[in-house]
């Protein structure tokens, strides 16, 4: 084991505490409803919110993924942060003002809602279900592996520990634990990367010098504006990739949705996607910084190269904290406190949200529950919870048995699958023609699409690595006896995998379709629903506006499709856009037929009246 008494105690602080907010939210919320439950009674405070949604989609992989794509691959991926501020800046104007007035728990309810369609809300509910549960086993697993170097215990029981330990402060606690927590566990992230970008740049001398030796080794790259989609990386393309990752992550997805539903107003809502935004921009330019902090140190000495050394990047952080900060008591504790933060931040905002759906568009419809109060079903949440949570740790000991492969594999199919609900999400708001049958085929036509893409991409030579060296080990043997067969598939996000090294010659020809940047796969996912949609709608026949709620779609959209003829093609353009009063007398005469529709109590007492006026009239006569 690589960790002192002050490591250990560091560590086991982090964990204890983390446990001890969620004992205090579950003594103190015993009693609590299901809204306090899922959503702390839509009345929690946009910071700790903010920060909760920032490390939720920060896990350990991304720190460990992102730090080794800076080692082999450079800073071009930096470049995803402006697709990230601007995807988020849409969701707050954009989703949040349509969204958050329905006063949802599940994000799906929108889609029944909009396209009138239970099946079309179940369908991308059982997904997110499938897909997240399976996520919380590979979130587990990777780390766990990295994390036997540090603390001398088996990848198993670092599962067994981190998923105990996060599924018993989320089920006694619920939201406000969850968030509480990721509120000590991002200070803990921060704290960790900080050892890693201060401690080395100290060591190397300063950080112009670990800027310098980074650049000189070609590993500063933000302005490549290469329009070719067949590279791995560009300016383009990481906009393209942050942008779609942001709308997929926290404007489609319940894991991050359910943050902001659990403020106040629209504008606290929109004000944690604004912080989130700073403190994610923040977070990931550290995790990026130690990345070339590393490089700076091992310029001479590349381990990955070495003849025992992993080739996988992220292997590189654990060799960096063994080898220098070990040195230092108390820093090697504090990274691996981060990497448990990281996990159990993550796994713990998936086990919450899980629920909330498995909740709200499965089991609350159910007979069984129609009577039952509401701190009954507060238990039977906690319950479920507590079953996600022990589904997660068996789900994460059996992927540690199947390998990396596998692992590459899905982690690139959960990306393929956020395109198609973008697609959806897209249409729903912005296409208010678009009905039900075409929004449905659009939907599975992506996926099955995007699937197919992804699949063969997988199949693809392996991006090169920039030029590593080891000119400057002292000897062969320095630097390669670290015990680090690492099998941690690298990725950055949810939606996306850094590939290793290749090993096929240079001349093997790429399929021009699998080739395109996988920075694009979201991309091509959002298109092919929108486009299908579209289509299929024109052929089944478009909705009118008696078939869609106008506020489920955007402002301009809903004025657009009113006033479009060509699209509706019905008698309501002619009723309601071309009519205009000729004459006073007209408008007079629309007024007394508005005061009768709204008023026939009124009207059927002024009717009666010239009745009686008339018979009064003719007995004078």
């Amino acid at each position: 084991m690589a960790l002192g008494i002050l490591d250990i105690v560091l560590l086991v602080l982090s964990i204890v505490a983390s446990a001890a907010i969620g004992v205090y939210y579950g003594i103190k919320g015993l009693k609590s409803t299901p809204l306090e439950y899922l959503l702390g009674g839509r009345s929690m405070k946009p910071l700790p919110l903010a920060l909760s949604m920032m490390v939720g989609t920060v896990s350990a992989i991304t720190i460990m993924g992102n730090a080794g794509e800076m080692y082999v691959y450079g800073t071009q991926l930096w470049i995803m942060d402006l697709g990230i501020v601007l995807g988020l800046v849409i969701v707050a104007k954009v989703f949040i003002p349509i969204m958050y007035p329905l006063h949802m728990v599940s994000m799906y309810e929108y889609v029944e809602k909009r396209f009138k369609s239970r099946w079309l809300r179940q369908a991308t509910v059982m997904l997110q279900l499938l897909g997240g549960y399976f996520f919380i086993g590979f979130l587990l697993y990777p780390p766990s592996i990295a994390l036997k170097f540090f603390t001398g215990l088996s990848i198993i029981t670092n599962i067994i520990i981190i998923g105990a330990t996060c599924t018993l402060y989320s089920a006694f606690g619920g939201v406000k634990a969850v968030v509480y927590a990721d509120v000590l566990q991002s200070l803990v992230m921060i704290a960790g990367v900080l050892t890693i970008v201060i401690q080395g740049s100290i060591i190397i001398g300063g950080f112009d010098k670990v800027w310098d030796i980074a650049y000189h080794g070609n590993r500063i790259e933000f302005f490549n504006f290469d329009l070719n989609p067949y590279q791995r990386h560009s300016f383009w393309l990481c906009v393209v990739l942050g942008f779609f990752f942001t709308l997929g992550t926290y404007g489609v997805n319940q894991s991050q949705t359910q943050r902001y539903f659990s403020t106040g107003s629209i504008k606290q809502a929109q004000w944690v996607l604004y912080y989130a935004a700073m403190g994610m921009v923040f977070l990931r330019a550290l995790i990026h910084l130690s990345g070339l902090v590393m490089y700076a140190h091992f310029k001479d000495c590349d381990p990955i190269t070495a003849p025992h050394g992993s080739p996988d990047p992220s292997s590189v952080v654990v060799t960096y904290v063994l080898v220098v900060l070990t040195k230092i008591p108390g820093l090697s504790g504090l990274f691996v406190a981060a990497i448990y933060a990281a996990v159990l931040s993550s796994v713990s905002t998936q086990l919450n949200s899980m629920t909330a759906l498995l909740w709200e568009d499965f089991l609350k419809v159910m007979p069984v529950f129609k009577n039952w109060s509401e701190v009954k079903i507060g238990g039977l949440q906690k319950v479920l919870v507590f079953a996600a949570g022990v589904l997660g740790i068996i789900l994460g000991l059996a992927v540690s048995q199947l390998g990396r492969s596998f692992l590459r594999a899905l982690f690139a199919i959960n990306g393929a699958l956020s395109g198609p609900l973008i697609g959806l999400f897209l249409t729903a708001v912005y296409l208010p023609w678009v009905n039900a049958k075409g929004a449905s085929t659009g939907f599975v036509v992506a996926i099955i699409l995007n699937i197919w893409i992804v699949i063969g991409q997988l199949t693809q030579p392996k991006a090169e690595y920039l030029p590593l060296s080891r000119d400057g080990c002292p000897n062969i043997n320095t630097m390669t006896s670290t015990p680090l067969n690492l099998t941690i598939t690298t990725t950055v996000a949810p939606n996306t995998t850094l590939v290793s090294h290749s090993t096929l010659p240079e001349e093997e020809m790429i399929h021009p379709l699998y080739g395109l940047s996988y920075c694009l796969n979201s991309l091509w996912g959002t298109l092919f629903c929108i486009v299908v949609a579209v289509i299929v709608t024109a052929i089944t026949g478009s909705n009118s506006p008696d078939d869609v709620e106008e506020n489920l779609v955007s402002p301009q959209s809903w004025t657009l499709f009113q006033k479009s003829l060509i699209i509706q093609g019905k008698e309501f353009f002619f009723k309601t856009i071309l009519r205009r009063p000729s004459s006073v007398r007209d408008e007079s005469e629309r007024k007394a037929e508005d005061i009768e529709v709204k008023d026939p109590l009124h009207s059927s007492l002024e009717s009666k009246e010239h009745l009686d006026n008339d018979i009064i009239s003719r007995g004078a006569v």
